[in-house]
């Protein structure tokens, strides 16, 4: 849930130089968010003060420092959820509540449908055990996490109070992703009594202060999501662990240097590609291993797409030859498909691609027909454990309509924008052919119904005629 999250292997740099800070006692985490940090170090023996400004983080927060934050229900949130007040007379158990309904604020206020119905409905049945689980998951961590301090209060006047000989840590939200938060968990502060302190949201001018009172000290650690060339002495680690994460570059007064970098473990597909031979009759769809989906999407997917991590691998066969692959995330996304696709839920195709051996210069249109078949739909429901109803994507291109997508989805948005001016783009190359074009097209329909094979006999119909320019077939030597 919780987007501030700090990666593992930043995790371990940090506990690595915390560990050095032998004349240290207490160390101050500005910007706590999730308490990644204090549950690295808290072994370490130092005396953890943290600071915040979220409900969801001072819940947390003031509980491991012994001061419990009532938590009460407000009366909207107890009358949609009545179920709620149950299992909510302890500070533990309220604390349980209010982590659970990180799931179940996206909920609030939604209008009646067989979906949306069922999922209160499953909440409500297994809320006791779900709530008995993570209760017992709050008492146990008491035994390693417990806090000195901790302040609900803005993090510009709080790094003021920080006292000469202690340690900071922080990874402070950069370039909007202030507003993100506050954002992310409104919902959330709407099913609970909630005031929160007064605080200002981060851009360049508070974060360049933030960042000279927290390195004015003998001792401190600083992640940020973008290089700063003027504290290149300072330069202590970079860490990326996936090719389309965010990198995050590590400054610290002094320790050891660090570089993570990703990995990619492939495997090869065990069968046959489809080459310049005709099309067969009969298809088929298997799941691939993230080894042999890397290996194909390295194979056949657009080089200049930055790869993420899928969900769900499947390669779409043709009498048992490799024609293409599609792949599935159900990762929680930022986008509202529910506002374009009235059939509910919807999971987001991460991408899909075709052979480049074939003769059939459509063939990009069979797979993306696939994706949205029978077949494939069963395939989501049983491995990401929802009925999705329907698909999203996103394109981006130099024409205002993607010719792969058009006449299987239907197109729900079109931005004209400078992508690689956002956040997540970070780390692209300036001149990069795919990211730089005009276009960011979002797709998207309910899945249709059809059987696998009888998406091959309409594509076959429609486009199967459409040969490569300049295609001949291969002559035997």
């Amino acid at each position: 849930m919780f987007h501030g999250s700090i990666p593992a292997d930043m995790c371990r740099i940090v506990r690595e130089h915390v560990s050095l800070w032998k004349d240290v006692t207490d160390v101050y985490n500005v910007c706590c968010g999730n308490f990644t940090v204090e549950k690295t170090i808290a072994s370490l023996g130092k005396r953890l003060h943290s600071c915040d400004v979220l409900m969801y983080s001072t819940a947390i927060g003031r509980y491991y420092a012994g001061d419990p934050l009532p938590l009460v229900l407000t009366p909207s949130a107890a009358a949609e959820f009545p179920w709620l007040e149950e299992h909510h007379d302890t500070p533990e158990k309220q604390l349980a509540t209010m982590m659970l309904c990180t799931r179940l604020a996206p909920l609030m206020g939604k209008k009646s449908n067989p979906y949306w119905d069922k999922m209160r409905r499953a909440y409500e049945q297994q809320w006791p055990d779900l709530h008995a689980k993570t209760t017992a998951k709050i008492v146990t961590a008491q035994e390693t996490l417990k806090l000195a301090s901790y302040a609900a209060e803005d993090a510009l006047t709080w790094v003021e109070k920080i006292p000469d000989g202690a340690g900071v840590v922080s990874y402070p939200p950069f370039h909007g992703a202030g507003k993100n938060f506050v954002r992310d968990f409104a919902k959330l502060e709407e099913m609970f009594e909630w005031t929160p302190p007064e605080f200002t949201i981060m851009e360049d001018p508070e974060l360049e202060f933030l960042i000279d009172r927290i390195t004015d000290r003998d001792h401190w650690l600083l992640g940020t999501n973008e290089e700063i060339p003027e504290m290149a002495e300072y330069l202590r680690g970079r860490t990326r662990t996936t090719n389309r994460g965010i990198p995050i570059w590590v400054y610290a007064k002094s320790g050891p240097l660090r570089l993570v970098q990703p990995r990619q473990h492939t495997e090869n597909w065990p069968g046959p590609h489809l080459a310049d031979e005709e099309i067969g009759d009969t298809p088929s769809l298997a799941v691939l291993t993230s080894g042999q989906f890397a290996a194909l999407r390295s194979a056949y997917m657009n080089h200049n797409i930055r790869p993420g991590s899928e969900s769900l691998g499947v390669a779409v066969l043709v009498d048992r030859k490799l024609v293409g692959v599609f792949a599935y995330s159900w990762a929680p996304t930022l986008g509202n498909w529910g506002a374009h696709l009235p059939q509910q839920p919807t999971v987001y195709m991460l991408s899909d691609f075709p052979v480049s051996t074939s003769r059939y210069a459509k063939l990009s249109k069979l797979i993306v027909m696939a994706a949205v078949s029978r077949d494939a739909q069963l395939l989501a429901w049983r491995h990401g454990h929802r009925r999705y109803q329907s698909l999203a994507t996103t394109a981006f291109t130099k024409r205002p309509v993607s010719m792969k997508y058009r006449g299987v989805l239907r197109l729900l948005k079109r931005d004209q924008k400078n992508v690689l001016g956002e956040d997540w783009a970070k780390g692209i190359d300036p001149n990069d052919s795919y990211y730089a074009q005009q276009y960011q097209l979002q797709y998207g329909g309910p899945f249709t119904g059809k059987p696998l094979a009888d998406v091959l006999a309409e594509w076959k119909k429609r486009y199967g005629k459409d040969l490569k320019p300049g295609w001949r077939p291969r002559v035997a030597s």
